[in-house]
């Protein structure tokens, strides 16, 4: 065997152990606002711009704002789901890996054959992992029904609902060693923020809000608003710590012709927390509580404005939980025999041991937000218009948040008053970086609501370079 051969052989052994460690996480694992389609359609706006059930986990303060006329509605098995990546790119990969047209000298015809990467080429797919780090997010939310109750100053919202979560990392290092391989030379590809954090969880929302008998002439509607939640948790996986790194030594040539000697370094030191029920015999194997607060207030006759706090609390899981450990340093030679694979694959998963319970923090955040009714501000305008924007700032990097701040931008057209709203939003920051919400609604009599949504019209306007895939459906009774 002689030296080229052995190297892309040595590159394909540890590409697919990497690859089957990766695919074998997420498989593992990955088995409010989400669900409002007036929400989701405005970019996320939601911190003035809710009203009724759309306010609850959002700024419950706005459940005692008029919710257009109703005392009672009904939300009726309210359905969001969202999935977004870096790696999510139709242009990349029509460009690099699908092939490319070329004569077959025997045949005359025209065939695909595989594409060689340039350099340029490498950078360019390389670009989609921005900061060194491509993300991942995927969320889905089922509110089977909900109720909200406005009565005079005060208004109260019950749903139950259940969401799941998951938000993956990968370095970049993933990719470049899977383009480049081991260079003679000697190479080092850094792995370290591979994280995955997934969740599915359960939970029953009670919230209220009041409006104070407050009034001057710039401040008017000063609501407050509080909500509790009981948790119950379906499954858990949290990466605490994942520091990894794979190096080669420079190529030697052995004394026995066509063979050639590399050492593999590899390091690994890594913790993730699982709760993950027993299929057999399911139970929850968590359970916390959260609350939310929110107020909102009417300014100068013309601006809402809301702030809120929500999710605060924490979960703990105490059944079926699990540590996964891995702390190794490897120096193979040689790493195309069965041994030195199985000791870096055993390096690669770490070791999964019992614990005992473990609490962490909900997806806490704040919210921040105005609306303009412009329709009352300019009486020219002959149909309802409102424009709202927020900003979202979590506060830590659990299943469903982000230290990255987000911008929203929305906005609601109502030109056949009340009969068919139209709603756009953009969303900037966050792990999305950017979305471009489209959503309506098809209102009859002010009775019953059926709404949709998706944060992904890019797919419409350029699907070759879409990140985000989104659809978000609901009906209401309106009494």
């Amino acid at each position: 065997m002689n030296i080229t051969t052995r190297f892309f052989n040595t590159a394909s052994v540890v590409s697919g152990l990497l690859l089957m460690s990766m695919a074998m996480t997420t498989l593992l694992y990955a088995g409010g606002d989400k669900y409002s389609p007036r929400i989701t359609s405005m970019g996320r706006s939601f911190t003035a711009s809710s009203r009724g059930l759309d306010a609850v986990g959002m700024n419950p303060a706005n459940l005692a704002l008029n919710d257009r006329d109703a005392t009672i509605t009904i939300n009726v098995v309210p359905l969001g789901l969202s999935i977004g990546s870096d790696m999510l790119n139709l242009e990349i990969y029509n460009k690099f890996f699908t092939g490319e047209e070329q004569l077959n000298p025997v045949t005359g015809k025209m065939e695909r054959v595989g594409k060689e990467l340039s350099d340029k080429d490498k950078t360019e797919i390389l670009d989609l992992f921005p900061g060194g780090i491509a993300r991942t997010q995927f969320t889905t939310e089922l509110a089977p029904i909900g109720l909200s109750v406005q009565a005079g100053d005060f208004g109260f919202a019950l749903v139950p609902s259940i969401q799941m979560v998951v938000n993956q990392d990968m370095p970049k290092g993933y990719l470049e060693f899977l383009l480049n391989g081991f260079a003679p030379e000697g190479s080092t590809y850094d792995l370290s923020g591979t994280a995955i954090n997934a969740s599915a969880v359960a939970e029953v929302n009670f919230s209220a809000a009041y409006m104070l008998p407050f009034s001057t002439p710039d401040i008017d509607e000063v609501t407050i608003g509080f909500g509790a939640k009981y948790l119950i948790g379906i499954g858990y996986v949290i990466t605490d710590k994942y520091t990894s790194s794979i190096s080669n030594t420079p190529l030697v040539i052995t004394q026995v012709p066509g063979q050639s000697l590399t050492t593999l370094n590899a390091n690994f030191d890594f913790l993730q927390f699982t709760a993950i029920p027993d299929m057999d015999s399911p139970e929850p194997v968590g359970t916390g509580m959260g609350f939310d607060v929110g107020i909102s207030a009417f300014l100068f006759n013309s601006v809402r404005f809301g702030a809120s706090v929500t999710d605060i609390g924490s979960i703990t899981w105490d059944k079926q939980t699990k540590a996964v450990i891995g702390s190794a340093n490897l120096t193979i030679e040689g790493i195309a025999e069965t041994a030195a694979q199985e000791s870096l694959k055993t390096a690669f998963k770490g070791r999964t041991i019992d614990t005992t319970g473990f609490t962490f923090d909900l997806p806490t955040a704040m919210h921040m937000g105005v609306a303009v009714q412009l329709d009352d501000v300019f009486d020219v305008l002959p149909f309802r218009w409102m424009v709202a924007a927020d900003m979202h700032l979590g506060f830590n990097e659990v299943a469903g948040n982000t230290k990255l701040a987000q911008y929203s931008l929305g906005m609601e057209l109502d030109p056949l008053a009340g009969w068919l709203p139209l709603r756009t939003g953009i969303l900037v920051g966050g792990r999305e970086r950017f979305a471009w919400s489209l959503g309506f609604g098809i209102h009859l009599a002010n009775t019953f609501d059926l709404d949709f949504a998706t944060q992904s019209i890019a797919i419409i306007t350029n699907p070759n370079s879409f990140r985000t895939g989104s659809f978000t459906m609901g009906m209401r009774l309106r009494l």
